[in-house]
């Protein structure tokens, strides 16, 4: 059986191929498609496996990565989000931990946020600290809110209300009213303590949620027309895989799949290659670019910190 991994860039497409039986890989690169990136990564996959003899049906392990999750994050070139926050806390996102840029210059400027103030909506709710429902949801702010979108066409929405990792009910009545469109929850995307991470953490979702759904979905089904006959595997941020399925939905664990990539392969490589025993550290330094993560890291370690957001 042969592993496959696969390596999308704005510019080219690499592919990995490795016979399970001997630990023989080969590498390819072919240009990629930057209209239809999956398209690129079929073509490049069939070509090398009819270069080196193997067919798309011995195939054991399929893992594509790719930046076009990082890219249309750092390009902001994709559709406008809303969000919907609880009463009282639609400024949440320019709040944050009321950190500024510069510490000493009043006229520094944050970033604009991926979800502008006038995508944002407010609805009427409370849930505690413990759970439990202080204030129901107001059914007429929510259908009014749904008609709303509806009328101007969104294409996605984030939802993030008070305490809702610890009682996620008002936030799947939002998104049962809000069907038709890429609807994300901080429940379902990130159901932990601190409310400005996760209302950011679930805009980055709906934010490239649409394009990244696309993406998937079609890859995953062309692979599987064509005879892959395995599931196909995403690389996370974390550097775990999960189903091709599961990242449709969310896509922001991949925003930082490929340098996290990288960092793996460089420390596997290193452990290889220089002898821990002779007193040797092998250390990899991955520099992605401006916000993204570096890793230094001991031998045949990983740094799991959360990246900021």
């Amino acid at each position: 059986m042969w592993r496959v991994g696969v390596d999308t860039g704005g510019a080219f497409t690499d592919v990995c191929l490795c016979n399970e039986s001997d630990g023989s890989a080969v590498v390819g690169k072919i240009s990629s498609a930057p209209r239809d990136p999956g398209q690129a990564v079929i073509d490049g996959v069939t070509k090398f496996l009819g270069e080196y003899g193997p067919s798309l049906f011995e195939v054991g392990y399929f893992a594509p990565g790719a930046t076009v999750a990082t890219n249309a994050l750092l390009q902001t070139r994709v559709l406008k989000t809303r969000g919907a926050t609880t009463h009282g806390f639609r400024d949440l996102l320019e709040l944050g931990r009321q950190r500024r840029p510069k510490l000493y210059d009043l006229t520094a400027r944050k970033a604009d946020p991926l979800a502008t103030r006038d995508l944002r909506f407010e609805v009427s709710e409370r849930v505690n600290c413990l759970g439990e429902v202080e204030g129901p949801l107001s059914e007429a702010e929510v259908r009014l809110a749904a008609a709303i979108l509806r009328d101007a066409d969104v294409k996605s929405v984030a939802v993030c209300l008070l305490y809702s990792y610890l009682n996620s009910g008002h936030e799947e009545i939002l998104e049962d009213e809000l069907s038709g469109v890429f609807t994300t929850t901080s429940s379902e995307v990130l159901p932990e303590f601190r409310e400005y991470e996760r209302l950011a953490m679930v805009v980055i979702n709906a934010f490239i949620g649409p394009v990244m759904q696309g993406y998937l979905s079609r890859m995953r089904l062309r692979l599987k027309e064509a005879g892959l006959p395995v599931e196909v595997n995403a690389t996370q941020s974390n550097r775990d895989v999960t189903p091709f399925e599961a990242v449709e939905t969310q896509p922001g664990r991949t925003v930082l799949s490929s340098p996290i990539t990288g960092v793996v392969g460089a420390v596997r490589l290193a452990v290889r290659v220089i002898s821990v025993q002779r007193g040797y550290n092998p250390v990899d330094s991955v520099v992605a670019g401006p916000g993204l993560p570096s890793g230094i890291l001991p031998p045949g370690e990983f740094s799991r910190d959360h990246p900021p957001l």
